[in-house]
């Protein structure tokens, strides 16, 4: 779920009008992420890291993504290209396509990801997530709410369900709020569930994206 989240702190904190004003951009971003127990008590928890870069053009856009986890098994880099834009109704919507890459466990997958989000209001917006994976053929659906709080404080959550290998889908969902620290910095508190978890557990994450170049 990096593109989603990403894209929704990213596009909290960039200034309002600049999509309108210019047409080529070049992003980038860091977060660090916090996980207590993700697996049960008494397991680890997880400190990932993880960067992004991206160019966008009249709204196509590509770029790569890449993450350095706790467990080395779960190291990986996404390259993905995709198109986004906004109907007459103010309907955000997205689609690209990812090749997602683990370095240290065998396994390469393509995945396919279409998204929209709508502003109910200045302060209330809702989104859904899609995305089909190739080999194995798996299906994940996301859907969500924001509420802005403030200018600087949001919340935030979402419900979806996930498919497995070879067994049924697993759902989860998670509920959390988002402190803008600066124009480009943001920091995620949330609580995760799921039917698949040993039991619910908490994370954090520090989150920085910024735009290097817009023309």
């Amino acid at each position: 779920m990096h593109t989603a989240l990403t894209a929704c702190l990213f596009v909290c904190l960039l200034p309002a009008g600049v999509a309108s004003a210019q047409d080529f951009f070049v992003y980038g971003g860091a977060a660090i992420e916090y996980e207590r127990n993700p697996d049960g008590p008494a397991t680890e928890d997880t400190r990932d890291l993880n960067a992004y870069a991206e160019i966008e053009k009249s709204g196509f856009f590509a770029g790569v993504w890449a993450e350095k986890a706790r467990d080395k098994a779960d190291d990986k880099a996404d390259v993905y290209l995709g198109y986004r834009g906004e109907t007459a109704a103010g309907i955000g919507f997205y689609v690209d396509a990812t090749r997602r890459t683990y370095f240290n466990d065998p396994g390469d997958y393509t995945v396919f990801d279409a998204g929209v989000d709508y502003a109910v209001s200045d302060r209330l917006s809702v989104s859904a997530d899609y995305a089909h994976y190739i080999n194995p053929d798996l299906n994940d659906l996301y859907v969500g709410v924001a509420y802005a709080v403030s200018d600087t404080i949001s919340i935030s959550a979402s419900f979806g369900t996930y498919g497995v290998d070879q067994a049924r889908d697993e759902r989860e969902w998670d509920i959390g709020a988002t402190f803008a620290l600066g124009d480009e910095t943001a920091v995620d508190l949330r609580y995760y569930d799921g039917t698949e978890y040993v039991d619910p557990y908490f994370g954090a994450s520090l989150n920085w994206d910024t735009t290097f170049l817009s023309r």
